[in-house]
């Protein structure tokens, strides 16, 4: 079984990367499997890939923790089982997007682990970097610094939205990272001709690095809240865009209903939200494969924020029917 590592910072587009990775695999006739490790009580990405790849041979959900310390037993017990499953039936590749937050340091030896020694090989290693994120984080940020330094392949996202950036970028990961092979993608695709993340060469750890400095897993927080009604779109937007009182808003995502808004015509009326690089993404999210809807929640994800503000402003956010209520929350 071979396993591709998809690595990178909060929002890079490290889900939308991985969605066509599968959809490739899927339209080549082999069995995939996707393992996705989310900073945060629910799996919003996992939920997004459900609804578009039912086709999938395993999907394994690990969250409020690591996958590179505190779920590494997890993804083991997960590969271990998939690899128990008799010949012909198991996955043949497997896909593990890790948290932005992760040090993917931890997981270049996964094929060395007893349980897996001669039924795992490690094909490769993709970052995935937005070109809207400040260039100097590449140099003050080792976190980022490392995800790059150690990609069998780099993919420079998000370059069709601000191409000077893109250029920039490229410029300093080429100059950077020379051995290492880059290609700058648009909404996950890949220019034709690029190399194969499956036939990665990751690369080898420098003498002598330890911890990370910086923003890290550790210094995170993340909050989960559940919707009972839908929540007004414009008010949405506007909570999320607003620069915080306190703190630093890494990441935000969930699923939603919009006050107003109909169902489509697939019969769903959920939305899919993602803010990244400042900027906020709504997207369509289909009915699951069961033909049931996805449990609306926000997650939000942050450095030094006021977690009791941020839920009372998102359950705000609700409009109840005539003569519903919100939930009350009391300060802890």
């Amino acid at each position: 079984m071979d396993i591709l590592i998809v690595t990178g910072p909060l929002g890079a587009g490290k889900t939308t990367l991985v969605n066509r990775l599968l959809k490739a695999e899927i339209a080549a006739g082999r069995r995939v499997a996707v393992l996705i490790n989310e900073f945060g009580a629910i799996s919003v990405d996992g939920t997004l890939l459900d609804a578009e790849r039912p086709e999938l041979a395993g999907v394994q959900n690990l969250v409020n923790g690591c996958v590179c310390c505190s779920l590494r037993d997890d993804v083991v017990t997960t590969l271990r089982a998939w690899c128990d499953q008799p010949q012909g039936t198991g996955p043949e590749r497997v896909v593990l997007e890790t948290t932005g937050l992760a040090d993917p340091t931890d997981l270049l030896d996964l094929e060395h682990e007893p349980a897996l020694t001669g039924r795992l090989r490690l094909a490769g290693l993709v970052t995935v970097i937005s070109c809207l994120t400040p260039l100097d984080h590449l140099k003050t940020k080792p976190l980022l610094h490392r995800q790059a330094a150690l990609a069998s392949l780099i993919h420079l996202s998000k370059a069709d939205l601000d191409p000077s950036a893109g250029v920039a970028w490229e410029g300093e990961l080429r100059s950077t990272f020379r051995p290492i092979p880059l290609v700058a993608t648009r909404h996950g695709a890949v220019p034709e001709g690029s190399p194969d993340p499956w036939l990665g060469d990751v690369q080898p750890l420098p003498e002598g690095w330890g911890a990370v400095t910086g923003t890290s897993f550790a210094e995170a927080r993340s909050l989960t809240l559940h919707w009972d009604h839908p929540v007004d779109p414009a008010a949405l937007e506007a909570l999320l865009l607003a620069p915080p009182d306190r703190g630093e808003l890494l990441r935000a995502k969930g699923v939603c209903a919009f006050a107003g808004w109909a169902a489509r015509n697939d019969g769903s009326d959920r939305w899919a939200f993602q803010l990244a690089d400042g900027r906020l993404e709504i997207s369509p999210l289909p009915l699951r494969s069961d033909g049931s809807v996805a449990t609306c929640a926000a997650v939000v994800i942050g450095a030094g924020l006021d977690a009791s503000h941020w839920k009372k402003s998102l359950r705000a956010l609700e409009c109840p029917p005539e003569g519903g209520r919100r939930k009350v929350l009391f300060n802890r």
